[in-house]
């Protein structure tokens, strides 16, 4: 009797490759494809690493897929009405100076001179060397895994 469950392909037919060029190459991610066409994405990849070509032909679809869209923002940002493509580029571009600051978050910097002030007030208030030493060793550590932080989502 024959097994009902169809199996899923190995490696990719021509068929299938021009059909996951063709997804990619609007923009699609390979999960989309590869769904598409009835594999798994790792099959894409596998093909991919077996045939230079192909790998080549998924390259340029990505790239052609992320220039096509960068072009039509580009083009959206030209017209005043259409502002917002143009602060999306920047922020993309240079985030540092361009995105939306959250006026209750602190920056490094920030956070550098408010453990230097609270350093300073440890050091003039608290009369204990011991004790001193032991708030000024875990304020540093603070500041030292600070950029490990992780923002509350």
């Amino acid at each position: 009797m024959e097994n009902p469950k169809k199996t899923k392909p190995k490696v990719l037919t021509t068929k299938q490759k021009s059909e996951v060029i063709a997804i990619l190459s609007v923009g699609c991610p390979r999960k989309t494809a590869a769904r598409y066409v009835g594999c798994s994405p790792a099959i894409i990849t596998r093909t991919a690493e077996k045939d230079p070509d192909f790998a080549e032909q998924l390259q340029r679809a990505q790239e052609h897929a992320e220039i096509a869209s960068m072009k039509n923002i580009h083009n959206a940002a030209k017209q005043e009405r259409y502002w917002k493509a143009s602060a999306w580029i920047l922020e993309r571009k240079n985030p540092e100076a361009f995105r939306l600051q959250n006026p209750d978050l602190l920056s490094l910097e920030q956070v550098k001179l408010l453990v230097s002030h609270l350093s300073s007030i440890v050091v003039n208030e608290v009369k204990s060397p011991a004790q001193r030493k032991k708030i000024l060793g875990e304020l540093e550590k603070f500041l030292r895994n600070f950029g490990e932080i992780k923002p509350a989502s």
